[in-house]
């Protein structure tokens, strides 16, 4: 085996051959920006990926021009017969041996294909070989990781309004920071997406204080309505809090003993909700009135046999129109795009 042969590389690709791959690419090496190793690991979950539908290797191998990162530059298409493609560009100062190869994003091939599943991927800037951290960033980090650490070893049960001042007392610079890149922004790194996905698991058990003055006056209207189009106003009215439930267990006594269990992964915390179990009410009697609804209102086959492809978009304001029910309700109180 020649280190770095395009040719060889190219015929390993072929065969989903890690093991060829391995002793063909240069330890010493990056590939699209990462350690070869990491490289390699990406792109055995992808083979392994088609290898759970039965594709074991590709076909054959199309060429095209870059349109983006390359632009103007030759890269190639691994094809199955079955559809999984891999579109990559491998870079060479010689056409013999290979500097760098890596997943193009916007490949044209020179003929028509039939490429229908792709196995491309990418990598996070903090997964890059050369990625130095910067000071913000290992702020984070250690935050990021007395949160996860702390978090799992919270007094049981809390009492919600404690658990808020602990949280903000402790990772406030977290949450901001957070927050302010954005979930598209976070997706760029490893630790502001995981760092992302922990907080907004720890924040959303607040949003129980956070709609206090709405639940109190949502449950009056909700109490005084007799009619179901009264009730499916209300819903429409309340529909930003739609879900609120959807991560909290309860016993039978709960409503006695005020306690609650809130459970998502990396976040189990068992909650002392006194003082807000009309909170709980409100967002239990919004889920079930939803569900109520939608299993009422849900499409019949000759529903799916009137669309164009078979299939429904999954909303109460759309089984509603189907029905021709409430129309107007929904013209003045539905969410517009629904």
């Amino acid at each position: 085996m020649k280190i770095n042969s395009i040719n060889e590389i190219t015929q390993a690709i072929k065969n989903f051959d890690i093991a060829a791959l391995k002793e063909l690419l240069d330890d010493n090496k990056p590939y699209q920006d990462v350690p070869k190793s990491l490289f390699l690991e990406k792109l055995e979950k992808k083979f392994n990926q088609a290898r759970r539908d039965d594709c074991h290797s590709f076909d054959d191998v199309f060429f095209g021009i870059c349109e983006s990162c390359n632009k103007g530059c030759e890269g190639m298409t691994f094809l199955s017969n079955s559809g999984y493609y891999l579109d990559l560009f491998i870079e060479s100062k010689d056409e013999e041996f290979a500097d760098d190869i890596y997943v193009c994003n916007k490949l044209t091939n020179f003929t028509d294909l039939e490429k229908s599943i792709d196995l491309g991927f990418s990598f996070r800037k903090d997964e890059y070989y050369n990625f130095k951290p910067t000071s913000k960033y290992l702020i984070i980090k250690k935050e990021y990781n007395e949160l996860l650490n702390q978090i799992s070893e919270i007094e049981k049960p809390i009492k919600v309004d404690k658990l808020l001042n602990w949280y903000y007392n402790n990772f406030n610079y977290l949450s901001e920071t957070i927050n302010g890149f954005g979930p598209f922004e976070c997706f760029d790194y490893n630790l502001y997406n995981d760092a992302y996905s922990l907080v907004s698991k720890v924040e959303r058990v607040f949003e129980i204080t956070q709609v206090k003055e709405q639940a109190i006056e949502s449950l009056v209207d909700y109490h005084n309505s007799s009619t179901e189009r009264e009730r499916l106003i209300w819903f429409f009215k309340n529909q930003e809090n739609l879900y609120g439930s959807i991560y909290f267990e309860f016993s039978e006594k709960w409503k006695t003993d005020s306690i609650i269990f809130y459970e998502q992964e990396q976040v189990e915390l068992e909650l002392d909700i006194t003082g807000y179990e009309y909170v709980i009410d409100y967002f239990l009697i919004l889920d079930n009135l939803y569900d109520e609804l939608i299993e009422k209102y849900k499409p019949i086959p000759v529903h799916f046999e009137g669309s164009k492809n078979g299939s429904i978009e999954c909303s109460l304001e759309n089984y509603l129109r189907l029905r021709n029910k409430y129309i107007d309700v929904v013209k003045k109180y539905g969410r517009k795009g629904y």
